[in-house]
């Protein structure tokens, strides 16, 4: 089963995050693809507010990047029933050129396997006189497997499961008896007569058509309950072959180590590594059989493909990324260190929002992109831009935004206070949520940074909760290793943003916008400051510069 392109934002989503994820998920479809577009965390009030204006479900909810068995092409399952003799599995696996096969009851369900190796190790223990195996083999597989036919069947069938060959120069010896034994035998009469009158429990008799059996002996085998099976096949080549007529169930394995369609590649390997079988069954959650998995298609499984938009770095992207093919990057942002192992399409752009570069995708497709997809891409863009006021904002940004919403007919500033509304009151909000909405890790001039940006209309709670927030925003930067922790609280009125720092090389960042910070309440507070990855990411970098260099 071929896995869907799976497109993702980045994690701790925001709306330009979701947005463009979904609505490059609808163009890719118009062109033809199968996508899926994700995305790594909850939503936060703003971006539930943009779809829900718009009635758009939000992306599925993914957690970790994980290859399923479903997502992989395995092995077919070559399928028997429990009676299916030993010769016709194996002439199954031979044809199919396999070394399993799986025995499933009526309803597919799985019962047990059979390897060569099980089949021949079957095979040898009746060449050392194992007779329980034939004798709980069927008279009727008998005949399947010598390609012969039952003329009489037994009455009362219970042989002792050993098999005789009466030979014609011992048969008239007093003391040699065949009781419940099965007897091959050639077409002399006095052969056939001896077993029947000893007790044999089955004649095959061997090079032999149906009118060469007489009816002096049809009627002693009808007498004493023996059966009698006709084959062409010669003494030799029955008495070979007569072997595998026992059911594939009484040899087969039903101690198994199986897997679900639905288990993940990284647990099957850990297993397959802990075991030394060459090949595993599959099964639903109904024990139906799927097919076989061995070590081959763990090492040499087609990845799935993935499509990042809003992002470019490992430690913001989905987890188990390295185990993913990543074929189209589409971001705002800094390079990152994201690795492919051939070319994709990237494109970066100076642009306020990556729902910006997705419209201009749009537009050079020559598709108008739908109401919905009109409307979130604008939201994100106003959102991503803070209503084309943020420094990261371009004139493209603007346009794109009018071209939006010409078609929908909606008025931009009315949108912006709505999206604004809905994310901008803190009091609602736990502390949690305060600083892991919008939340980012960086590595920047070697140290580990993570940046939370929050936008607000009202600034008065924040100076309510500051102690926590600083509390907080501490144990989380010992806990998570990070070197800075930084919440940016940007106020939309005031157009700055207030700074809550902490963290083991919080200091550092008293050599970031000098000359610019101003305390509020005890509180840092930097005017014109509202973008994280145009301010505040290279006035760190260039604070830690400053710092290096004293």
């Amino acid at each position: 089963m071929k896995h869907p392109i799976i497109i993702t934002g980045h994690r701790n989503p925001d709306s330009d995050s979701v947005c463009s994820a979904l609505a490059y998920g609808e163009l890719k479809k118009q062109l033809g693809y199968d996508v899926l577009p994700i995305r790594l965390g909850h939503i936060n009030s703003e971006t539930a507010y943009i779809l829900n204006r718009f009635e758009v479900k939000p992306p599925k909810l993914m957690r970790k990047l994980e290859t399923l068995i479903k997502d992989i092409t395995i092995d077919d399952a070559l399928i028997v029933t429990p009676e299916a003799t030993i010769k016709e599995a194996w002439d199954l696996m031979r044809d199919h050129d396999k070394k399993a096969i799986t025995i499933v009851d009526k309803d597919n369900k799985l019962e047990g396997i059979a390897t060569l190796g099980t089949i021949t190790d079957g095979v040898l223990s009746l060449i050392k006189n194992n007779y329980e195996l034939m004798r709980q083999t069927p008279y009727q597989n008998i005949a399947s497997a010598v390609w012969g036919e039952v003329l009489i069947a037994p009455r009362n069938y219970n042989p002792s499961g050993i098999i005789s060959i009466s030979s014609g120069v011992l048969v008239d010896k007093k003391e040699i008896s065949y009781r419940n034994k099965i007897v091959l035998v050639s077409t002399r009469e006095h052969s056939q007569i001896k077993a029947i009158e000893t007790g044999a429990s089955l004649l095959v008799v061997c090079f032999a058509k149906r009118n060469q059996i007489s009816d002096h002996v049809k009627e002693m085998a009808e007498k004493h309950g023996t059966g009698i099976i006709y084959t062409t096949l010669d003494l030799f080549t029955t008495s070979q072959t007569i072997t595998q007529a026992v059911p594939i169930k009484l040899i087969m394995t039903t101690d198994l180590v199986t897997f679900n369609i639905i288990d993940n590649l990284e647990e099957v390997k850990t297993v397959i590594n802990k075991s030394r079988y060459r090949s595993y069954p599959v099964v639903d959650s109904l024990n139906q059989v799927q097919g076989f998995i061995s070590r081959y298609h763990l090492w040499n499984h087609e990845r799935i493909n993935l499509i990042l938009v809003d992002h470019n770095e490992t430690n913001q992207s989905i987890p188990g990324i390295e185990e993913a093919n990543v074929i189209e990057i589409i971001d705002h942002h800094r390079l990152g260190d994201i690795e492919t192992n051939s070319p994709v399409m990237f494109r970066n752009e100076i642009i306020g929002s990556t729902s910006s570069i997705i419209a201009k995708i749009y537009r050079e497709n020559n598709i108008t992109p739908t109401r919905e997809m009109a409307g979130i891409m604008l939201g994100a863009i106003i959102s991503d831009t803070m209503n084309f006021n943020s420094p990261t904002s371009t004139p493209q940004d603007e346009e794109i935004g009018k071209y939006l919403a010409s078609l929908i007919d909606i008025d931009i500033e009315e949108y912006a206070d709505k999206i604004f509304e809905a994310s901008a009151t803190l009091s609602k909000k736990t502390l949690e949520e305060v600083v892991l909405t919008d939340f980012k890790e960086f590595m920047i001039e070697g140290f580990s940074v993570a940046i939370s940006q929050i936008n607000i209309v009202d600034s008065d709670y924040i100076f309510e909760i500051k102690d926590d927030l600083i509390t907080y925003l501490h144990s989380l930067c010992i806990n998570k290793a990070y070197d800075i922790g930084l919440v940016m609280i940007t106020d939309i009125k005031d157009k700055g943003s207030y700074m809550v720092v902490a963290g083991p090389q919080a200091h550092i960042f008293e050599y970031a916008f000098e000359g610019q910070k101003e305390m509020i309440n005890d509180l840092l507070f930097i005017e014109g400051v509202l973008s994280r990855k145009k301010q505040i990411i290279p006035n760190i970098a260039s604070a830690i510069n400053k710092y290096r260099s004293i």
